[in-house]
């Protein structure tokens, strides 16, 4: 045998040797995953079992022997969903992934899954992957449910509060009693911020993060109807004549925090509060608000423009910075802290503009 004859035997023993170590790496995989996982193949567009993993037959409850050769979707997809699935497989056939949450039937009924379709074979054949979500999802709901509860809970033990102390400071002559009432009235007044934070923040985090333009005079004028502070303030605003900056519909919640926040540590009596806005070199916007108030602790600082990451022990005042921080973030900007010369911080928001 000659030398080229044998380079090319040697070449064709190592290939076969790789593929059959890539082979049992993937039944190796498809059956250790966690994941439900269902190899399929195309016959007449109809999608058929050919393998499962152990996975999914814990998941859905069939037997393999009872799974194999059968159509996927008479199995697990319930009767009024087959138009969806339809559409899965015709992506899958186009050599398309697809990503997305259903429900599927399973022996214990029906159950909420992530799915997602993987094609191969130039979409003759593909896998179809399963989470269960089902657990995560009813916690959700739950968790939604006692928010709102608790939530109203507390506007309603904070409306009884408040009324109490407003009848003590209108009718106590003794000064010990009136400064009570006024403690408890403020501590009343400060649940009540945290409970629309905490909801602001629900809102925002569950919020669809596609960005639109948004007219930041517009803007403005609603962050500035959410903070009642405002009134004892003198409040200047340039704001006009810039590019709208692009936003997920809630730069006014983040807005209306850094102005609550300017007077509310303020010991002046009549805080001096400034927004203004700007182009920037990069093509977006830069909106600051300062103010003339002490400024915020270095922890506070560095947690507001993300040099940190919040902890549970991180809570400051309240909810109003993560939440500038969260919205800003999620629109892709950034946000910068400085101290003004003459005295007060100002809080600088970069945002994206088309």
């Amino acid at each position: 045998m000659g030398t080229v004859a044998r380079r090319v035997m040697d070449s064709s023993q190592e290939a076969h040797a790789t593929d059959a170590l890539d082979a049992e790496r993937y039944r190796h995989l498809f059956e250790h995953v966690q994941d439900a996982i269902v190899d399929f193949e195309f016959v007449d567009g109809e999608p058929i079992v050919r393998h499962v993993n152990d996975a999914f037959v814990e998941l859905f409850g069939f037997e393999r022997s009872a799974l194999r050769g059968e159509s996927l979707n008479d199995c697990i997809v319930p009767s009024w969903l087959v138009g969806e699935s339809d559409c899965f497989d015709r992506r899958t056939a186009e050599g398309q992934g697809s990503r997305a949450v259903v429900d599927r039937r399973t022996d214990e009924g029906v159950k909420t899954v992530l799915y997602r379709g993987v094609p191969y074979a130039g979409g003759d054949r593909g896998f179809a992957i399963y989470t269960d979500l089902t657990d995560e999802i009813r916690q959700e709901r739950q968790l939604a449910v006692l928010n709102r509860v608790l939530r109203h809970n507390l506007r309603t033990e904070v409306t009884v509060l408040t009324g109490h102390a407003e009848t003590l400071l209108e009718r106590a002559e003794d000064p010990a009693v009136r400064e009570a009432a006024e403690e408890i009235r403020e501590s009343a007044l400060t649940l009540s911020r945290l409970g629309d934070e905490a909801r602001d923040l629900e809102t925002v985090l569950d919020a669809d993060p596609d960005l639109e333009q948004a007219s930041l005079p517009e803007v403005l004028r609603d962050a500035i109807g959410a903070v009642p502070l405002l009134t004892r303030a003198e409040l200047e605003a340039e704001v006009a004549g810039t590019p709208d900056p692009l936003t997920g519909g809630h730069l006014d919640r983040a807005l209306a925090a850094l102005l609550d926040n300017a007077v509310r540590h303020s010991d002046a009596e009549t805080p001096q509060v400034t927004v203004r806005a700007r182009p920037t070199d990069t093509g977006g916007v830069a909106v600051t608000v300062a103010d003339d108030g002490p400024g915020l602790p270095e922890r506070e600082r560095r947690l507001l423009v993300g040099d940190l990451d919040p902890t549970p022990l991180d809570h400051g005042e309240g909810l109003g910075l993560w939440l500038v921080r969260w919205i800003v973030t999620a629109y892709g900007g950034r946000i910068e802290y400085s101290e003004r010369a003459a005295g007060g911080s100002a809080i600088t928001l970069h945002l994206a503009a088309p």
